[in-house]
C-alpha cells in the first residue's frame, strides 16, 4: 500500500492585523491508497485548516508558510491556480462540515451541481452527465425525483447525500470529509456513515474523515491522528489509540471515552478529564503546546520541542513517551484528578 498524499512540515497561518495564529505548525502526515484516517480533536485545533490547506481554497488571510503537499509525489504547493483546478474534485474532492444549503449553491437544481461537477472533469456532454448524477443520487438513496429540488427544499440528511454524491461524482482518489455528520441526530449520523462506508470501498477511494466524535471515528478508521493546537501529538492504528494510547492527551481523551463492556467499572472508578482549556493560537506555549496542561510536565517540556518518538506501530511527540506508554489512561490521570 502507497502514501496517496504526503504532507511534511506543513505550516499554515492566519494573519489578522498585527497576530499571527499558527493554526497548522509543522504538521507532518501521510495517507494510504485506500485507507481511512481520521484526525481527531477539539474545535480550534486546525483539522479544517489542514484540508484547506491540501486543496489550497484558505480564506485570504490565511497563508501557507512552508512545507510540502505531495499528491502522488507531485508538491500542490508548487502548483498554478489552473494546475490545481484540474486536482480539485477531480482526484481530491471535499464533503464540507454540517448539512448547511449554504454549501451548494442555492439557484440551481441540486442534480444539475453533480452534473456540472460530472460534465467539467470528466469531460461528458450534459446529458450523459445528468445520467450520471441520477445513478449517484439513486446510489445515495435520494432518487431522480431529488435531482430537480433546490438545497432549501431539502431535509439536513438529503442535503449530506447530494454532497457526497458530488463528492464521488467524479471518481476522485482521495475524498476530505470535514465533520459531515455535525448538526444530524445520531440515527441520520449512523445512517449516511454507513453509506458512505460503502461507497467508499465500492470506489476505493482513500477518505481522510476530521471530526471530534473520536466514538465514531473508532468505527471507521484505519489510522487516527490526534491533533492539538496546530499540532499532531499521536498517530497510529486506531485500536492502539484506542487501546494503547500513549501521548497524555490522548490518554485523556480516551479515559473520557464511555465504554458500554466496562460502565461498572467505569461508575465505580469514575470517567477521567482533561483539565484546562486549549492555548490561544495566536499565542501558543513554548515546547510542547500541551504542557500547561500535562500532569508531568517538566522544565524540558516548556522549553523544547518533544521529539517524535516511535512505539510499535505509533508515533507519539512526547519527551515521556517510553517512560509512561504502559500506563493505562485511568491510571494515569486518576493520581491527579481524584486526590
Amino acid at each position: 500500500m502507497f502514501n496517496l498524499l504526503e504532507i511534511l512540515n506543513l505550516k499554515t497561518y492566519y494573519y489578522q492585523g498585527n497576530a499571527v495564529i499558527r493554526a497548522v505548525d509543522d504538521i507532518t502526515l501521510a495517507i494510504r491508497k485506500g485507507e481511512v484516517i481520521g484526525i481527531a480533536g477539539e474545535s480550534g485545533c486546525g483539522k479544517t485548516t489542514l484540508a484547506l490547506s491540501i486543496l489550497r481554497i484558505l480564506p485570504r488571510n490565511a497563508r501557507i508558510v512552508g512545507g510540502k503537499i505531495l499528491f502522488r509525489g507531485t508538491n500542490l504547493l508548487s502548483l498554478t491556480e489552473e494546475e490545481m483546478m484540474r486536482i480539485r474534485q477531480r482526484h481530491i474532492s471535499i464533503i464540507f462540515q454540517g448539512p448547511s444549503p449554504q454549501s451548494l449553491n442555492p439557484l440551481m437544481f441540486s442534480g444539475i451541481q453533480v452534473a456540472e461537477a460530472i460534465e467539467y472533469h470528466l469531460g461528458k456532454d450534459m446529458s450523459r452527465a445528468i445520467r450520471m448524477a441520477k445513478e449517484l443520487f439513486e446510489e445515495v438513496e435520494l432518487g431522480a425525483s431529488y435531482l430537480i429540488t433546490l438545497p432549501h427544499e431539502l431535509s439536513a440528511g438529503m442535503l449530506q447525500r447530494v454532497k457526497i454524491a458530488m463528492a464521488l461524482s467524479t471518481r476522485p482518489e482521495l475524498i476530505i470529509a470535514d465533520e459531515p455528520l455535525v448538526g444530524l441526530n445520531t440515527t441520520i449520523q449512523a445512517v449516511l456513515m454507513d453509506l458512505l462506508m460503502r461507497l467508499k470501498r465500492k470506489y476505493g477511494v482513500s477518505l481522510m474523515y476530521l471530526s471530534h466524535n473520536l466514538a465514531r471515528m473508532a468505527e471507521i478508521a484505519d489510522r487516527v491522528a490526534i491533533m492539538y493546537a496546530g499540532k499532531i501529538l499521536e498517530i497510529g492504528p486506531t485500536k492502539d489509540i484506542f487501546e494503547r494510547p500513549i501521548h497524555p492527551y490522548t490518554k485523556g481523551l480516551i479515559g473520557a471515552l464511555p465504554r458500554i463492556k466496562k460502565i461498572r467499572e467505569q461508575r465505580r472508578r469514575g470517567l477521567i478529564w482533561v483539565p484546562g482549556n486549549p492555548p490561544s493560537p495566536s499565542n501558543p506555549p513554548k515546547g510542547c503546546r500541551f504542557h500547561p496542561r500535562c500532569p508531568i510536565a517538566k522544565e524540558i517540556c516548556k522549553t523544547q520541542e518533544p521529539p517524535r518518538v516511535r512505539i510499535g506501530e505509533s508515533i507519539a511527540y512526547c519527551h515521556f513517551a517510553e517512560e509512561i506508554k504502559d500506563t493505562s489512561p485511568y491510571d494515569f490521570w486518576a493520581p491527579f484528578l481524584f486526590k
